[in-house]
């Protein structure tokens, strides 16, 4: 575990005391979570801090006339031993909105503290940073054509609350209640979904398919054409595969949660027109879906490589552990070595010379 935090808190911390803190970063494989003492609470329009006591801070994006006025504001309304930071989304600020988050932040923040008092063991989790809904609003899952299930009315209800303080459309977007006995059938449904995604071969409706590989340092993708050839030219076919290609990538990235450095083997196109109109797809997807994600180069030979910025973990460190049979290589060892062991070596000494 890494204590991200002041230096002088580091030094007053002693042996078997209970300390709060806030993962600011998960666990990943071996890394050990990342925590800081300096507790932040926030939504869309403000963020609170109890150890930074009356301290009103901004985005860069405010006028100084704003900033007096919403100085002028926040000192009327927070809570004396509360710092806050206020955000800037749009050209206009909605006072009375920020007035509503605010209210609700000092709540949750009471809550805590009531909680706190509560805990008789440690390490124990107090509270989330952030509901389930607010994720799926913040990485904008929640768009037409979605169907949200719950167990209980009164979390449908709470769901609805928030869709319509939100600003997505709500088009289309069904929210149902199911009992206990149905909603064990959806679990098992959410099971096979997951255990489709580790899949490393998704077919494309096309007839191609691509196969993702996930390593330690980067996550490799091959596009292969397969047996589709039903346009006119090759120079037709492989722009098309590509494409589609494309926009499954883009999916499987966002489904698995994949993050850090991306390669592409796309299929080779001779055409620049081509290649650049794969690029500017791609591009446009990845700004669209994919946020803190950008493609840092091409490679010679046609490679396409994105970085994308690291977040919550992946569905492979969430729902899967190191094989012990063939210890995290990905290959049986064959039992009767004995007899390939002469080939082997003959093919050795040939190449060597």
């Amino acid at each position: 575990m890494i204590l991200k935090d002041e230096p002088y808190c580091n030094k007053n911390l002693r042996l078997g005391e209970d300390v709060l803190v806030q993962i600011i970063k998960e666990q990943v494989n071996k890394k050990g979570p990342t925590v800081t003492r300096n507790i932040i609470l926030e939504n869309e329009s403000v963020k609170i801090s109890p150890s930074n006591r009356g301290n009103i801070v901004f985005d860069k994006t405010f006028n100084f006339s704003e900033k007096q006025c919403l100085k002028t504001i926040a000192t009327l309304i927070k809570p004396q031993k509360i710092g806050i930071e206020i955000k800037k989304k749009e050209r206009k600020i909605n006072i009375w909105q920020l007035i509503k988050d605010l209210k609700i932040l000092e709540t949750k923040s009471t809550l805590i503290e009531t909680k706190i008092k509560k805990i008789r063991y440690s390490p124990s989790l107090i509270t989330p940073k952030k509901e389930i809904i607010d994720i799926l609003l913040k990485k904008k899952l929640i768009q037409k054509e979605t169907v949200i299930i719950t167990r209980s009315k009164t979390e449908g209800f709470k769901i609805k609350k928030k869709l319509i303080s939100s600003s997505i459309k709500r088009d289309k977007i069904y929210i149902e209640y199911c009992n206990e006995k149905l909603s064990r059938n959806y679990q098992y449904y959410i099971e096979y979904l997951i255990k489709k995604l580790f899949k490393p071969i998704i077919k494309l409706n096309n007839g191609g398919h691509i196969i993702i590989e996930k390593t330690e340092a980067l996550t490799s993708i091959d596009v292969n054409s397969g047996g589709f050839n039903k346009l006119k030219s090759s120079r037709e076919t492989i722009l098309w595969i590509n494409l589609a290609a494309t926009k499954e990538i883009i999916t499987q990235l966002k489904l698995r949660n994949i993050s850090g450095i991306i390669v592409i083997d796309f299929i080779g196109m001779i055409n620049q027109d081509d290649q650049l109109s794969l690029l500017e797809y791609l591009d446009k997807q990845l700004k669209l879906t994919l946020s803190g994600s950008k493609i840092i180069q091409i490679s010679e030979i046609g490679l396409v490589e994105i970085i994308k910025q690291r977040g919550e973990r992946n569905i492979y460190d969430m729902f899967t552990k190191q094989c012990l049979v063939c210890e995290g290589l990905g290959y049986k060892r064959n039992e009767k070595l004995s007899n390939k062991l002469p080939q082997y070596f003959l093919e050795l000494s040939s190449i060597f010379g």
